[in-house]
Formats: structure tokens, C-alpha cells, sequence
């Protein structure tokens, strides 16, 4: 093995990869605490959206399901529209003085008049409804998994499907709740993960994963209980957005960091000519250790099966989840998103 390295160390140099950015130094994304407000503790927060000063909120549960337009600045509900017991409310967007809001399990997206808030008309799907948002162009969905649908706003029908990755190609599971934002690079998309104290950022052209917001000293402050979680993403304006989340007593203004992507080109084969690149080193030593790892796991892995023991793989990471998963399984028995 030690050879095996002394020989990579020699030929690595040929074949070594450079980035095309011309910054060398890390992106950092980062959630910066403007204010606190107050929010109604028994709203269950499905969908947040701001729209002409004033956020329109969905809030879920059988029995408890609403939407409602709500003073920011003060929490207070100005109106709101009590809806049927037998519909769970998911994420809403806005879309030519419409609100459209999904449903949980009835496969159906109401449609809403903002002006005084009555059903206008619906929409048909296959499959839950978790979040909602418009980009401009398209309407962008998702239903909990890691596949997002792309539909036309007018039809709802499906024009194509991505699949949320990270650079690694492992796949973003139980994406929820959804915000569009335009940036200098296009189309992107903020989104909350069901039960994990972040948001994350991707470009909805093709599912990569660009950003990664860590929020949880704020969900720390609210998160008394397993269905209390983060969920809720309003876009105020420029890089400031309204967050909460579900039976929180606070709703926040922050401002979010390097939202129009300082997107990195990353190759792993010839890219560039300019040897003299301090990105030479690191791309070097990062190629040396995924060979060196995978020689050590297949040696490691050789010496396991010779010996005819059984192998538990149940932690690998990598290891990914259907994208339709059994509802009791992705709510692990908890109260419904």
C-alpha cells in the first residue's frame, strides 16, 4: 500500500484537477439574526409567503387547517379562512393574485383569491403535497422525498422531475417546504428539511445542491417538541427572509448569506494548464485520499470475507432511502407534517 501511495505521489501531478473560480477561499452560508416577532404557537406552519408587506400563512392538521394573511411586524392575523376538517394544508405560493395551496394526502392544490380569500378553483396530483413555490416561470414542488416536480402554473401538470443531490451525488431526503428566489446565476431554491435544523439551497434546473444554512441556534429556542420543527421560509427582500416554524411563539427576520452562489466549478480531470495553482495541492491530496480509502476498504472488505464474517452495513452513510417512503416510517410514528 505504502508503494501504491509512493507511485500515486509521482503520477498524480499529471493528472491533477484545478478549479476554473478564481476564488480560493471557501463559501460560507450563514444565517444572520435581524429581529424576533411574535407567532401563533397553535399555528402548525405549513407555508410562508410575503406578498405585497403582508405574509400569507397555511397551517395544517385535520381539524385545525387555515389560511390566513398575518401583520409580520406584530404576529397578529389580520383574516383567515378556517378550511375542512378532512384537509391537511401543506405549502402555498403565489401566482397572478393567487394563493395555491397543496394538500397533504387529497391530491388536490386549491385555488385561492388573495383578495378575499375564497376557492376559485383546483388542481389534481399524484402523490402528497409538502411544498410549494413560483419561480417566475414555473411552479416547484415536492412531496417529502428528494425529487422535485417542475409544473406549469396554468395546468399543474408535470413538466419534469429533478432529484436533489449534493456533490457527492447522495440525494436530499424529506425536502419540504419551499421558497423560490431569483439570482444574478438564475433560478434557486430555499428549502427546509423535515425535522433537521437547517435550509438548504439548490438550483432547481437540475437538483445541485449548493448551499447549506445551518438554523439551529434559532430552531433551539422553539423546538419543545418532536412535530415543533423548523418550517417556513418567506422571502422579504434581497438577502432578508422571514423563518419560523411549526407551533413556534417567535417568527424571525434574517438575512442569508452568498444566496446568488459563488458556484464553484469542481473537476476531477484536465481543466486548466496553470500548473502554478495553489488549488494544485489540495486537489492532490484530496484525490490521494478517496484512492487511498478505497484501497483500504477493499482490502479491509477482503480480509472480512476470507475470515466468512457477516458484514453490517447498516450505518453507511451513503446508504440512501426510497424516494417514496411509508408515511408512518418518514413520520416515525410522530404527529402528521
Amino acid at each position: 500500500m505504502l508503494a501504491s501511495l509512493i507511485f500515486l505521489t509521482v503520477l498524480l501531478p499529471i493528472f491533477h484537477a484545478e478549479s476554473t473560480s478564481n476564488s480560493d477561499t471557501s463559501v460560507e452560508y450563514e444565517i444572520i439574526l435581524l429581529s424576533e416577532h411574535y407567532h401563533d404557537n397553535e399555528a402548525f406552519t405549513q407555508g410562508l409567503e410575503m406578498y405585497n408587506g403582508s405574509i400569507y400563512e397555511s397551517t395544517g392538521l385535520y381539524g385545525s387547517s387555515s389560511l390566513r394573511e398575518v401583520d409580520p411586524w406584530s404576529g397578529q392575523v389580520i383574516r383567515s379562512v378556517a378550511l375542512n376538517d378532512t384537509i391537511f394544508s401543506e405549502g402555498i405560493t403565489v401566482y397572478n393574485e393567487t394563493i395555491i395551496m397543496l394538500t397533504w394526502k387529497s391530491e388536490t392544490a386549491y385555488v385561492f383569491d388573495i383578495k378575499n380569500l375564497t376557492v376559485v378553483s383546483s388542481f389534481s396530483y399524484q402523490g402528497e403535497g409538502w411544498g410549494i413555490c413560483y419561480d417566475g416561470e414555473y411552479l416547484i414542488m415536492s412531496n417529502g422525498t428528494s425529487s422535485i416536480s417542475i409544473r406549469d402554473p396554468d395546468s399543474f401538470n408535470v413538466l419534469r422531475v429533478v432529484t436533489v443531490t449534493d456533490e457527492l451525488g447522495n440525494r436530499i431526503n424529506k425536502i419540504n417546504e419551499l421558497e423560490c428566489i431569483s439570482t444574478a446565476e438564475g433560478s434557486r431554491v430555499l428549502a427546509n428539511i423535515w425535522q433537521d435544523d437547517r435550509i438548504v439551497l439548490f438550483d432547481p434546473s437540475n437538483g445541485t445542491l449548493l448551499g447549506d444554512f445551518d438554523a439551529s441556534s434559532i430552531s433551539e429556542k422553539n423546538s419543545d417538541g418532536i412535530n415543533n420543527v423548523l418550517n417556513g421560509i418567506a422571502h422579504h427582500n434581497s438577502s432578508e427572509f422571514w423563518i419560523t416554524g411549526k407551533n413556534w411563539s417567535s417568527m424571525y427576520l434574517v438575512s442569508m448569506t452568498n444566496l446568488s452562489g459563488v458556484e464553484k466549478v469542481k473537476c476531477f480531470t484536465v481543466c486548466g494548464q496553470n500548473n502554478n495553482s495553489p488549488l494544485k495541492a489540495i486537489s492532490l491530496v484530496l484525490l490521494m485520499t478517496v484512492i487511498f480509502s478505497i484501497s483500504f476498504l477493499y482490502l479491509d472488505q477482503k480480509t472480512r470475507n476470507e475470515k466468512n464474517q457477516e458484514i453490517d452495513e447498516s450505518n453507511n452513510r451513503h446508504d440512501e432511502l426510497p424516494d417514496v417512503m411509508p408515511a408512518s416510517q418518514r413520520r416515525g410514528g410522530a404527529q402528521d407534517d
